[in-house]
């Protein structure tokens, strides 16, 4: 090449590129990646709670919410069944009932929102369910005249009427918490049971071969208004005990005024969804509790109804004993309602 174009020669430094001073710098590859070792570790721990430690907080957050929310629907009752109690046949004024009930689980800030319920209220009507009717056929003392006495929809003396709370729970299991006929339901995905029972009581005053039974049973009916409401937070149910009396009806002749025998059938006939509850309750506590013998002292008989829809399937169980001399039958009426609380 020319000497005169010694700008392109090879071994000229004329216009050499020179490498930044910056690039040699090895504290800035050890701060990056140092950002990058720390932004992996964090993001690391990040996953590990959000996987592993937020649904156990949640779980127990909505296991704690249900718990909350039985010990209320729990008070709800107790009220209800000492008005009843304290109001038959006299002259004091009930004493009004308020109970929140909290309808949603707590959630985690940032990480997990709460867990919304629905609480729905439906009143007692003709042809609706849950309902609980009672039949007695007893005969007078002194003439062996048959009456029957009969609480049913063929002369609007059925009860009903429900208190649901819904809980679809994310993380726990998904329940139903149902106050009908003056019992306490709680249904999962792997069955049903009865925490806590309406007031009834049996006792008999005979022996195992001749029995004389007592039985004395409360019917409560819900009346108000069809209403539900969702979302989290609490909201109020006010329960006003509006009638309650209690009548007793005996019964010394036995059945077809066989004066051998002591007593006749009372028929209960519970149509609900908690079919499966009910008769489980009826069981283990006419047995263990009443000591009576299925099959001698009572039967329970159920079908079930199915429709088109599956969750609108129902149960009608029919529950009847023998041998009843004296009834003593509590018919209470309750004006129920729904709505924010101190409202």
């Amino acid at each position: 090449m020319s000497p005169q174009h010694a700008y392109y020669c090879a071994h000229s430094a004329g216009k050499r590129i020179k490498k930044s001073p910056r690039w040699d710098n090895e504290e800035g590859v050890a701060a990056t990646v140092g950002t990058i070792m720390a932004l992996l570790v964090f993001l690391t721990f990040m996953g590990l709670f959000t996987n592993q430690f937020v649904p156990v907080w949640m779980s127990d957050n909505e296991s704690t919410h249900m718990s909350t929310a039985i010990q209320q629907f729990v008070t709800l009752k107790s009220q209800i069944d000492i008005s009843i109690s304290h109001n038959a046949n006299t002259r004091v004024a009930p004493t009004p009932v308020f109970v929140p009930i909290t309808l949603s689980a707590s959630g985690i800030p940032v990480f997990a929102g709460p867990t919304a319920g629905v609480l729905g209220f439906s009143p007692e009507a003709i042809g609706t369910r849950p309902s609980l009717n009672i039949t007695y056929t007893y005969k007078s003392n002194t003439s062996g005249t048959e009456y029957t006495y009969a609480l049913n929809s063929t002369n609007d003396g059925h009860t009903g009427g429900d208190l649901d709370l819904y809980c679809p729970n994310r993380y726990y299991v998904e329940q139903h918490l149902t106050y009908e006929a003056g019992a306490i339901i709680l249904n999962q995905t792997d069955g049903e049971f009865i925490i806590a029972g309406p007031q009834i009581l049996i006792r008999n005053m005979g022996t195992a071969a001749t029995p004389n039974l007592v039985m004395m049973l409360t019917q409560i009916s819900l009346e108000g208004t069809n209403k539900t409401v969702g979302g989290v937070g609490s909201k109020g149910v006010n329960a006003d005990l509006v009638y309650a009396e209690t009548k007793t009806y005996e019964n010394a002749y036995g059945e077809d005024g066989d004066q051998a025998t002591l007593g006749d059938d009372v028929v209960l006939q519970v149509t609900s969804k908690h079919g499966i509850a009910w008769e489980n309750y009826f069981n283990r506590t006419f047995t263990s509790l009443f000591n009576l013998t299925y099959g001698t002292n009572f039967e329970i008989s159920k079908t079930e109804v199915t429709l088109a829809v599956k969750t609108l399937n129902y149960w009608i169980l029919t529950l009847t004993i023998h041998n009843v001399t004296v009834l003593d039958h509590t018919r209470a009426v309750v004006s129920m309602s729904v709505g924010e609380l101190g409202v």
